[in-house]
């Protein structure tokens, strides 16, 4: 679904992302990770379509990117930010109809029936129908994130991009998040996530890439991308005998 290969991203005279290479298929769930300025968001942007690929080619349903208008990628990419403002108090129905602009560019109440199930049944994928008639602003941080996440749902894109989507959210429905990813993920889209959690990328994706200094420097199945030295030279942590990620000596 996804084909990226030797992808260079520079932002203010700074290259971020090096010669990054890697392919994504339908029905992947794969988690993205590695330290802070490691690159991971930058590369996803790209991915997107909103950060300028300064070298290398991105393949998106075996069409270059570089070859689709916004429009064209939108209908192939769903992108969840990791900063998500919302300027005007929408109802939370309103925010996550934009999820369905390239196919029905209208408020929920100006939406067909199709329009309006895609956008009921995203927010009960996301435990947020029980949000729907109150004003975005209203909400919690974590509501918001909740919120957000079913605007993406409700996208028809077969390609899911999510960069530190259980930021906000209580660890019930980090978990919630996750399990609902995997089943999107089942059903058929190509999911790729941000995420900063190891113990979540290891438990529900069945792959994971691992970014250092803007390259790729692991990518497999969680055991082999995040082994004992992948952890302690990219990471600086330790798996204990008990399991758990420590720092340093103890």
């Amino acid at each position: 679904m996804i084909s990226v290969n030797g992808l260079s991203v520079s932002l203010g005279g700074r290259r971020v992302v090096e010669d990054v290479s890697f392919a994504l298929g339908a029905g992947e769930f794969a988690a993205l990770t590695g330290p802070n300025g490691a690159g991971k968001s930058t590369a996803l942007k790209a991915l997107a379509g909103v950060a300028a690929v300064e070298a290398g080619r991105i393949e998106i349903g075996a069409a270059p990117a570089a070859s689709l208008n916004a429009l064209a990628r939108a209908r192939r990419v769903a992108w969840l930010a990791q900063t998500r403002p919302v300027a005007w108090n929408l109802r939370v129905e309103d925010v996550v109809s934009i999820g369905r602009f390239t196919e029905a560019p209208a408020a929920y109440d100006r939406m067909g029936a199709e329009g309006r199930a895609a956008v009921d049944g995203a927010l009960a994928k996301a435990d947020a129908a029980h949000l729907a008639g109150r004003a975005f602003q209203a909400l919690s941080g974590g509501e918001q994130a909740r919120v957000h996440l079913a605007r993406l749902l409700a996208s028809p894109a077969p390609c899911l991009l999510l960069d530190e989507p259980c930021a906000a959210l209580d660890i019930a429905h980090q978990l919630s998040l996750m399990e609902t990813l995997a089943a999107e993920a089942a059903a058929g889209r190509t999911v790729l996530v941000v995420l900063h959690d190891l113990e979540l990328a290891a438990r529900y994706c069945r792959r994971v890439l691992v970014m250092e200094a803007g390259r790729l420097v692991a990518d497999g199945a969680p055991g082999e991308a995040l082994s004992a030295e992948v952890l302690g030279r990219v990471f600086g942590v330790q798996r204990g005998a008990d399991g758990a990620l420590f720092r340093g000596p103890r």
